[in-house]
């Protein structure tokens, strides 16, 4: 177990990359949603590195692929869906950190400083897509949004060759 002086400094170390991740959500203009749900994909296969450790890693790998499942249903389900399943993903993933990977019997593979790393990068990436996701939906579309995207379209369809017949594409 860690004191708390250690725990400060490795929950600010999980701070500093879920900082990385919003400075990557930014820069990229990809949605807060989607790069998060890839990195609670990421962290749950960092799990399963980490069972190759443990005594009977057999075992310990398929547990740990248990919880790629679930983690990885929920941040799948918001790619194609709402944000909130990975805002799920995001507040659930923590109390599976601590209660199983620092406190119960997976702290024998995974280390301690990982852990509470996690915890905390997981806490302030469910914040931020929160925050994301409350911001999308107060935004509404302007009116001139659904003209503009009309004739974005008449312009691709000026664009095409006629067909040599009128039955179908050439």
């Amino acid at each position: 177990m860690l004191d708390t002086t250690e725990i400060a400094i490795f929950a600010a170390v999980g701070l500093v990359f879920a900082l990385g991740l919003i400075a990557l959500c930014r820069w990229s203009g990809a949605p807060a949603q989607r790069v998060a749900a890839y990195a609670l994909i990421a962290l749950s296969f960092l799990y399963v590195g980490f069972a190759f450790r443990a005594e009977e890693p057999g075992a310990w790998v398929g547990v740990e692929m248990t919880g790629v499942a679930v983690f990885g249903t929920l941040a799948g389900m918001s790619i194609i869906g709402s944000p909130w399943w990975v805002v799920a993903g995001f507040a659930l993933h923590p109390l599976y950190a601590i209660y199983f990977h620092y406190i119960g019997a997976g702290s024998q593979f995974a280390p301690a400083p990982f852990v509470i790393a996690n915890a905390a990068f997981d806490v302030a990436t469910a914040l931020f897509v929160i925050f994301a996701a409350l911001r999308a939906a107060g935004k509404k579309p302007t009116a001139a949004a659904a003209p503009a995207a009309q004739r974005k379209l008449a312009a691709r369809s000026q664009h095409r060759a006629p067909s040599r017949d009128a039955g179908g594409p050439a």
